[in-house]
C-alpha cells in the first residue's frame, strides 16, 4: 500500500520529515548534489507561504558572513583521501562525520 493511500487511525503518532521535501528528485534532480542557485526557489529549509520562518533573513545573513570569513582564511578545502563521510540519521540531517582537509593561509 502506498503512503498516499494509507489511512491513519485517530490518535496515531505521525512524524513529518519536512526536510525530505528538499530531496524530491522530481523537483531537485540529484538529491545529493549541491546546486544552491538552481534549487534556491524550491528550497523549503525556512518554510513557505504563511509558514515561512520570520528569522530566515537573519539566518541567511549570518550564514553568508560565516562562510565568507571561513573561505577568506583558507587556501584549500577538499575531502580527506581514504576516509568516507558518515550521514546522520533521523531526526538529524547532514553528516555525523565529514573528513576534510583545510589548508590555511
Amino acid at each position: 500500500m502506498s503512503t498516499a493511500s494509507r489511512k491513519t487511525p485517530a490518535g496515531e503518532k505521525v512524524t513529518v520529515l519536512w526536510a525530505s521535501a528538499n530531496r524530491d528528485e522530481g523537483v531537485f534532480g540529484d538529491p545529493d548534489g549541491f546546486y544552491p542557485e538552481k534549487n534556491r526557489g524550491q528550497n523549503l529549509l525556512y518554510g513557505a507561504g504563511i509558514h515561512i520562518c520570520p528569522g530566515a533573513p537573519l539566518a541567511r545573513m549570518e550564514l553568508r558572513i560565516l562562510i565568507e570569513e571561513f573561505l577568506r582564511g583558507i587556501d584549500t578545502l577538499e575531502f580527506a583521501p581514504n576516509e568516507l563521510p558518515e550521514r546522520a540519521v533521523f531526526p538529524t540531517g547532514g553528516f555525523n562525520y565529514l573528513p576534510m582537509i583545510i589548508g590555511k593561509k
